[in-house]
């Protein structure tokens, strides 16, 4: 993956509007532009207008926040890459992955590598944040430890910074016998029907109908469930909408 992708230039320019009174916008007249605290976020090198936005929204730069991400990455003695599967670029939005190979949990078929996702936007559908999950190595499904891990978040009229990132890494690794607690707890207690119930509340009703047809929910672990659930989110949703469900997982099996 070429994070120059990520790292397009954008431009905060006034809102002119059409006042009707001619067949062209006039650019030299004053009262052709907003004059209600208004601006537009714009993609400089092809002049796509991404948002309109108050005057106190202040543009974060994915450039900015991938470069420092990267810098806290090359000195915190962690191996690690950037995970395409789960990552993804627009106009409006960014999330980019990377995974810690050495980082590891387990189930009982398979490497878990805990995950670092870090989300931007130019039209103020998300704010700046980053959290912590895990890439299971069998399937690449991927999840999120918002319960057990949380996450941190700014909105784009206070400004970001990841100065304690490598204090979070920390905490997120002297989480990790906790996490394989939980994990190797979920595999241990059967799935029911108040879990299958919330998926289709939460996530998918079309899925959890699924599930219901193909499973004997009986019969399996609330362990695999989750993998099922997330199965589905890693390979069938698209990514700029993954996060949302993987955050309803989290909440849904407690991780």
């Amino acid at each position: 993956m070429d994070l120059k992708d990520f790292c397009f230039p954008v431009a905060e320019r006034r809102v002119a509007v059409d006042d009707f009174t001619s067949e062209f916008v006039d650019w030299g007249n004053e009262n052709s532009y907003l004059q209600n605290d208004y601006k537009s976020i714009v993609r400089d090198d092809t002049n796509e207008v991404i948002s309109i936005v108050k005057d106190s929204y202040r543009i974060i730069r994915n450039e900015t926040l991938i470069n420092e991400l990267l810098q806290f990455l090359a000195v915190s003695g962690e191996e690690f890459r950037i995970d395409d599967s789960h990552s993804f670029v627009q106009s409006n939005r960014m999330r980019l992955q990377v995974i810690f190979p050495n980082l590891t949990l387990q189930d009982s078929e398979s490497d878990i590598n805990l995950s670092l996702s870090l989300e931007n936007s130019y039209d103020m559908s998300v704010g700046v944040r980053f959290y912590f999950g895990a890439i299971r190595a069998i399937c690449t499904n991927g999840m999120i430890f918002g319960e057990i891990l949380g996450r941190y978040y700014s909105k784009h009229t206070s400004g970001f910074s990841l100065e304690d990132f490598s204090e979070r890494l920390d905490e997120a690794k002297a989480h990790f016998p906790q996490i394989q607690q939980r994990i190797s707890m979920l595999e241990n207690v059967p799935a029911n029907e108040q879990l299958v119930e919330g998926v289709s509340k939460k996530i998918s009703k079309r899925l959890a109908d699924q599930i219901t047809e193909e499973m004997d929910i009986n019969r399996i672990s609330q362990w695999q469930l989750l993998n099922r659930v997330t199965n589905y989110i890693s390979h069938d949703v698209d990514k700029p909408h993954r996060a949302r469900h993987q955050r309803s997982v989290s909440q849904l099996f407690g991780i």
